[in-house]
């Protein structure tokens, strides 16, 4: 910061000496009573300690110079007051780093005037270091924007193929589900064909028993008949026996031969 102010200091001890700029009235700049000599500005580089800082509190300097002090010249007071207007104007319109960007331009702007180069140069190469540290930040904002854009790409691939394996592996088992609900509806389909089966064979096996029933009870009963015909010709030979001889046999079963 000091060897900005020095080399800013020296810049407009050089501008004061431009004749467009020495043209300003010295009754202007407060200097009446400054012998006329002593206003032809001094080609040497003013002291840093006797110069005021760029944003001191100092209205102005004072025209009375302090006892032991050499006066002020018509230079050094323009100096302190371009100054303080620059200081004040920062303060009220400008934060720092905007004042000292226009400070700089304006040193830039002056120097190429006053043939100054190395000056410009100087205001030049430190604009352009803040303008690199700055694109070095919004390479870095950059690379951070890229990355953050990868990321989200990376994502979007990542949920993608998540929710198309998700998709396959939904269709396997709906394809599974089927496949199953198919067997089991065959199998039920087998069950009630074997259950139908089993019907039918129990049906004719009772049909068959039904048969076999009526056929034993024919029997049975062509049996019985045969019984109860013998018996009637019994019971008549017997009869025939009593009308006879007019005896009755002493036992049904024990007569004439009858057995």
């Amino acid at each position: 910061m000091e060897g900005e102010r020095t080399i800013f200091l020296n810049f407009l001890h050089h501008r004061a000496g431009v004749p467009g700029i020495r043209s300003v009235s010295m009754r202007d700049m407060g200097t009446e009573m400054t012998p006329i000599p002593s206003q032809e500005p001094s080609r040497s580089a003013t002291p840093v300690s006797a110069t005021t800082p760029l944003r001191s509190p100092t209205s102005s300097i004072p025209s009375t110079p302090r006892r032991g002090e050499p006066a002020p010249t018509p230079t050094e007071h323009a100096i302190g007051s371009l100054t303080q207007n620059l200081a004040d104007t920062g303060k009220k319109d400008l934060s720092e780093q905007e004042l000292k960007l226009k400070t700089r331009r304006e040193i830039v702007a002056l120097g190429v005037q006053l043939g100054k180069m190395n000056i410009a140069a100087w205001a030049s190469k430190d604009e352009k270091e803040k303008s690199d540290s700055g694109n070095e930040v919004d390479g870095d904002e950059l690379e951070q924007i890229e990355y953050a854009k990868r990321a989200a790409a990376w994502e979007e691939t990542e949920k993608s193929k998540h929710a198309a394996r998700f998709k396959r592996e939904e269709i396997r088992i709906q394809a599974w589900e089927s496949q199953q609900k198919a067997k089991l509806e065959a199998e039920m389909r087998k069950i009630e064909a074997q259950i139908e089966q089993m019907k039918a064979q129990a049906q004719a096996k009772m049909v068959k028993k039904i048969a076999m029933a009526r056929q034993k009870s024919e029997e049975k009963r062509a049996a019985a008949e045969g019984r109860k015909n013998r018996q009637a010709e019994k019971t008549a030979a017997q009869a025939e026996y009593i009308r006879q001889t007019g005896r009755i046999p002493s036992s049904p079963f024990v007569c004439c031969g009858w057995s």
